[in-house]
């Protein structure tokens, strides 16, 4: 290992083109996927060499006196770069001037599938918040009707979360329609930073809720927990606001509530209202 300029230990080049040999192929698969995904060709579209980059860019940067895997740690960002070339390729803007709506569908489809990805197998986890499956009990046909609805209703919450991130990012947009963003990441900047920071990093950049834990360090499940009780929250505010009060922090995550609190963050969603309010003026 070498420690470079900014006192992080890293790998030596002889190591860290090591991990670029023995992951190319992983890096591969995540192009192609996104270029699924996006009905694209990973090749043509120049996805193939997004991911190379990020992948050798993750090998210099990669400390492993972390202790954090590779993969993990690689992951997020090979996917986020391939996903950028998908977004700047000739073929995305050919598809986007043909059918601009179902072009949108398809951003929003696409970003669901990282926060629900069993739906690629055809499935979708009913209870994925408890404990463990050898926890889980078996649900009645009442209750699995109820849960069924429980997470399309969180589904459809997680599309409009995404489709006010559209409307606010893209040009030529119905005034009603931002006005209808607007209205949602006002609600969303009434939350905790800690909350605004998790649908932020879900919904603005793309991360998978496994891929939020791996960054913050702590078990998926919390995440996952307070995932779902945000999604219930924000479906509370949007019919009765006045009524409806904020969530608490869970346990599992108020360390890095107070982390966050000590260095005196500020939510992603309070800084984006005031530069919308800023551009209207």
């Amino acid at each position: 290992m070498v420690q470079n300029s900014e006192d992080i230990m890293t790998l030596s080049i002889e190591d860290a083109n090591q991990l670029v040999v023995d992951n190319q192929k992983w890096a591969e698969s995540i192009a192609k996927s996104v270029a699924h995904a996006w009905s694209l060709d990973w090749k043509i579209d120049g996805l193939d060499g997004a991911a190379l980059e990020a992948l050798i860019f993750c090998s210099r940067r990669f400390n492993p006196n972390l202790q954090i895997p590779f993969k993990a740690y690689a992951r997020k960002r090979i996917h986020e770069a391939a996903q950028e070339a998908a977004r700047k390729s000739k073929g995305w803007a050919i598809s986007r001037k043909k059918d601009p709506e179902g072009h949108k569908a398809k951003e929003i489809s696409q970003e669901l599938l990282k926060q629900y990805p069993e739906l690629m197998n055809g499935e979708l986890i009913l209870n994925s918040d408890t404990d463990s499956q050898e926890n889980q009990k078996p649900l009645t046909g009442a209750e699995q009707e109820k849960a069924t609805r429980l997470v399309l209703r969180e589904m459809l919450l997680g599309a409009d979360i995404i489709a006010s991130k559209q409307e606010l990012t893209q040009e030529n947009v119905n005034p009603d329609e931002i006005l209808e963003a607007k209205r949602m990441i006002c609600a969303i900047a009434l939350l905790e930073v800690i909350h605004q920071q998790l649908l932020w990093s879900i919904y603005w950049e793309g991360l998978s809720l496994r891929s939020l834990a791996d960054e913050w360090q702590t078990d998926e499940l919390n995440v996952i927990r307070e995932h779902k009780i945000l999604l219930e929250w924000l479906t509370k505010y949007s019919k009765n606001s006045k009524k409806v009060l904020l969530p608490k922090i869970r346990p599992g995550l108020r360390p890095i509530a107070l982390k966050m609190k000590k260095n005196n963050v500020v939510g992603k969603f309070t800084e984006l209202v005031k530069e919308v309010d800023n551009y209207g003026k």
